[in-house]
């Protein structure tokens, strides 16, 4: 989970594939800090006190608050994932935050066709869609999304699964964690999606 300010000039990220390349893109006069922490679902991230419930107070009116989940909820079922989704954007809102849902990048994980797999495109375990069940709960919050998994699969799937490696940690046998060339072009998505729906960071960029 990301948050970006306005009064500040530093930048401050703990992790985060794409969102470390984030802060490059933007001039001075934004800051912009990652509170998510590696391996959490969105039930673990509500209910850990040391996560959000610590981020909460951190949460200024006037930030932008980006919110993804899913590559680790790989066994929540939707009815658990949509309520989860919407107590974060209810909570970030009663700080005087905008909310912004950013639905997660693909794995590398390929068909026989060339298309992409159901688990690439982040149906889990139990059949949960994640990012339909996270485009209706934008929908039905009135909340601006980022669909980064339909960016990234059309860019996937258009690299094909050879040139498309160069995207992942391949000498590492990683079909989910990005190399720096493949996280810098999932920043580029979402800032491209980001410029789309005019929001708030977009005078910021360089």
């Amino acid at each position: 989970m990301w948050r970006a300010t306005r009064p500040s000039a530093t930048n401050r990220s703990r992790r985060a594939p794409g969102g470390q390349q984030l802060p490059q893109y933007f001039k001075l006069g934004l800051s912009v800090a990652d509170y998510g922490d590696s391996g959490e679902s969105s039930g673990s991230f509500l209910s850990n006190a040391a996560l959000f419930p610590a981020m909460k107070p951190l949460i200024r009116s006037g930030d932008m608050v980006l919110i993804q989940f899913g590559p680790n909820d790989k066994s929540t079922t939707g009815s658990a994932f949509a309520p989860n989704l919407t107590s974060l954007v209810t909570q970030v809102r009663s700080q005087g935050a905008t909310p912004v849902l950013v639905t997660p990048p693909v794995r590398r994980l390929f068909a026989a066709d060339g298309t992409l797999t159901s688990t690439a495109l982040h149906v889990n375990g139990v059949g949960a869609d994640l990012p339909a069940t996270m485009r209706q709960v934008a929908a039905a919050q009135n909340t601006s999304l980022i669909d980064l998994t339909a960016a990234s699969a059309a860019l996937v799937e258009g690299l094909g699964p050879n040139a498309s490696a160069a995207l992942y940690l391949t000498e590492l046998n990683d079909t989910t964690h990005f190399s720096s060339y493949g996280a810098n072009e999932m920043a580029r998505l979402a800032l491209q999606r980001m410029r789309e729906l005019n929001l708030s960071p977009v005078p910021y960029l360089r």
